[in-house]
């Protein structure tokens, strides 16, 4: 965070990452400044499994789904994005040893993060379910 008052996206982000109970990383800290926009609002984070030193994190925001990792020297980068209004589904399926949370996209690919985590990847299931109905109601 910032010497200053935290942004938007910060403040939702640690309350996000609080909530949910998901692992932290001390250098996490830096993640909403340099990836995400200071007005964004994060609804749900999924962390992933280790892959190499670092745990990738499946970030929903207002506006997009992103898939970041962090890099060298606390930069993170944006691995695979989309924005929140491609989304057309998600799911998470077990396999053998783990399991992948997958977030459908309207052009037929998907975000797709690894995960041994069934609670927290259903938790994120169910967080995107409720908005896409919540988006597909008419509007009074």
């Amino acid at each position: 965070m910032t010497l200053s008052e935290p942004t938007h996206a910060e403040q939702t982000f640690f309350a996000v990452m609080e909530r949910n109970d998901e692992p932290r990383d001390v250098w996490d800290l830096n993640l909403p400044e340099k990836i995400l926009d200071p007005r964004e609002t994060v609804i749900d984070v999924k962390v992933g499994d280790t892959t190499s030193d670092t745990n990738p994190l499946l970030i929903a925001t207002d506006r997009r789904v992103l898939l970041a990792k962090e890099g060298a020297i606390r930069s993170w980068r944006v691995l695979k994005e989309a924005p929140a209004a491609e989304v057309v589904g998600v799911d998470y399926k077990r396999t053998l040893l783990s399991g992948k949370l997958r977030v459908h996209l309207r052009d037929g690919s998907a975000i797709t993060l690894t995960t041994a985590t069934k609670d927290h990847a259903e938790r994120f299931v169910a967080t995107i379910q409720d908005l896409l109905e919540g988006a597909q109601r008419p509007r009074r």
